[in-house]
């Protein structure tokens, strides 16, 4: 029997992985594929896969999505973080409305990392709200909770010289947890494809933790020299980020993430550590060059 599956965010790195994912499976002949998208022409050209159907919806409008998830058994969620945090409440309160009209019979949403806590980080926040009325709503659920994504970390060039410099202020020698978008989308298909078993969880998602020290060891590893970093004063952190991300950082410092790796893994052996996601980035440069 065909399931029919609706994406978000399948041109980012989230829905972009899971989209890669389920078309990987052996089962993914028994699935249907849908995107919603803001314009489906521009999609098409950036998703050449022909297994999968673009439908044009914006998550702020409940009578656009209706007819995207009309027949649809399950939605995968991501909403987008905007200076408001109310907006993306919003997206994700407008989302469920319509799928819960549509008759969707279950909802995997990418939330964020210690969503649950009471962090006081607007994102954090807004994510946790739209867990709640997912949860409300009555539609059956899992919720994956991101940490930090080691996409963040860019190969080389500027990027990496002032993420690494930005990093090692706001953590001084404090590990943080991390994990490559790659994984969501892996996690994020097996509570797709495995319902029964998914159903209810709500889990944080890590694939490593390290020290911005032991980070640039790593790159020094797999690339051969040691990366070089912007020095920042706090006080020029504080200045340059959006109170929001100020606060983010502070909580990484101050407390942290709280995934269980060991677990994860037994779930999924193959979750990358940052070695792993660096050596695999890298050969991948390396091909296009």
């Amino acid at each position: 029997m065909t399931r029919t599956i609706l994406i978000t965010g399948v041109t980012g790195q989230q829905g972009g992985s899971l989209l890669k994912a389920l078309q990987s499976n052996p089962d993914v002949s028994s699935l249907s594929i849908r995107a919603i998208v803001r314009d489906p022409t521009v999609a098409s050209q950036k998703i050449t896969s022909k297994n999968i159907e673009f439908h044009k919806a914006n998550l702020t409008d409940k009578t656009s999505l209706i007819p995207a998830l009309t027949g649809v058994d399950t939605a995968f969620l991501i909403t987008i973080p905007t200076p408001n945090a109310e907006a993306e409440v919003v997206q994700g309160k407008t989302f469920v409305d319509a799928a819960k009209d549509a008759g969707v019979k279950y909802i995997v949403f990418s939330s964020v990392g210690s969503a649950e806590r009471d962090t006081g980080i607007p994102h954090f926040d807004s994510k946790r709200e739209v867990e709640k009325y997912i949860i409300e709503s009555g539609i059956p659920y899992t919720f994956i909770r991101p940490v930090a994504f080691m996409d963040n970390f860019p190969i080389s060039g500027f990027g990496r010289f002032f993420a690494l410099g930005m990093f090692k202020t706001a953590l001084g020698g404090k590990r943080l947890q991390l994990i490559a978008a790659k994984d969501i989308g892996e996690f994020a298909a097996k509570a797709i494809l495995d319902p029964e078993k998914w159903k209810g969880r709500q889990f944080e998602l890590a694939g490593d933790e390290l020290s911005v020290a032991e980070i640039t060891d790593v790159y020094r590893k797999v690339q051969g020299s040691r990366p070089w970093s912007v020095w920042l004063p706090y006080f020029a952190l504080k200045l340059m980020l959006p109170t929001d991300y100020f606060l983010m950082f502070k909580f990484f410092y101050d407390d942290g993430y709280k995934a269980n790796i060991p677990d994860l893994r037994k779930e999924y052996p193959s979750l990358q550590t940052f070695e792993d996601f660096l050596r695999e980035k890298s050969n991948a440069k390396d091909k296009k060059a």
